[in-house]
């Protein structure tokens, strides 16, 4: 699990709003690996998000929380990393980045299971400070400049 620096522990608690989308993403990867649900919704995701991975759409809270509980279920010990980010826009409102994801677990039948790809994360700005209210992730597929 990583550890958070100490601005960020601060600034992720779910009673401060994050005051940027950077702090945003920063403390979604941090917590990510904590595989508490509720402290991730409570601190940087927005209301109503919609997550979209290689095969189904989570459309709201409810939808998202199932998707995150039933990967814990099939990799109870997984560690996911997000890097490589590059922000694609940002202004008053709304925010854009990329990155790279990676994810390693050991499956209930103690098979190993690992694997990656880009992903896509929208920000937004709300009362209670930048949330995530989107997220797509893809499969690892190769450049097109390459």
């Amino acid at each position: 699990m990583a550890i958070m620096p100490s601005a960020l522990v601060v600034a992720a608690s779910p009673a401060m709003a994050l005051p940027s989308p950077q702090a945003a993403f920063e403390a979604y990867r941090d917590l990510i690996n904590r595989h508490d649900f509720e402290l991730l919704a409570e601190t940087v995701m927005g209301p109503h998000p919609v997550f979209v991975f290689a095969d189904k759409r989570h459309d709201g809270l409810d939808a998202v929380r199932a998707a995150f509980r039933q990967t814990w279920i099939v990799l109870p010990d997984e560690t996911y990393s997000m890097t490589h980010e590059r922000w694609l826009f940002s202004d008053d409102e709304h925010a854009a980045c990329t990155f790279i994801y990676t994810y390693r677990g050991t499956m209930a039948d103690g098979r190993a299971l690992s694997g990656g790809g880009q992903g896509v994360n929208l920000f937004q700005r709300t009362d209670n400070g930048w949330r995530l209210v989107f997220e797509q992730l893809t499969p690892d597929t190769s450049r097109a400049d390459k």
